[in-house]
């Protein structure tokens, strides 16, 4: 799923808490690739933040998704940038 960050993200700053957030700062194409995380998991940066409280089945999930967008990408005859 995609999600069009009009703005550069000004009006939600939510979505400029990593480290794409320079480089749409500087109109360089960048990807957010997050799990939100910090929404629905209590321990989220916290110091119970550790292996043993992870939602392993949504972890494998999410991480098969993000494979399996980058393996499209590059199979995919497009290139992933371009030159302005």
């Amino acid at each position: 799923m995609t999600l069009p960050i009009p703005f550069k993200g000004v009006f939600t700053p939510d979505v400029l808490r990593s480290d794409h957030a320079p480089f749409w700062a500087q109109n360089i194409g960048a990807v957010m690739v997050g799990d939100t995380a910090n929404f629905r998991n209590p321990h989220y940066h916290q110091p119970s933040d550790t292996v043993e409280t992870l939602d392993r089945t949504f972890f494998a999930g999410s991480a098969q998704r993000v494979v399996d967008a980058v393996t499209q990408l590059l199979s995919s005859n497009k290139p992933l940038t371009t030159a302005n």
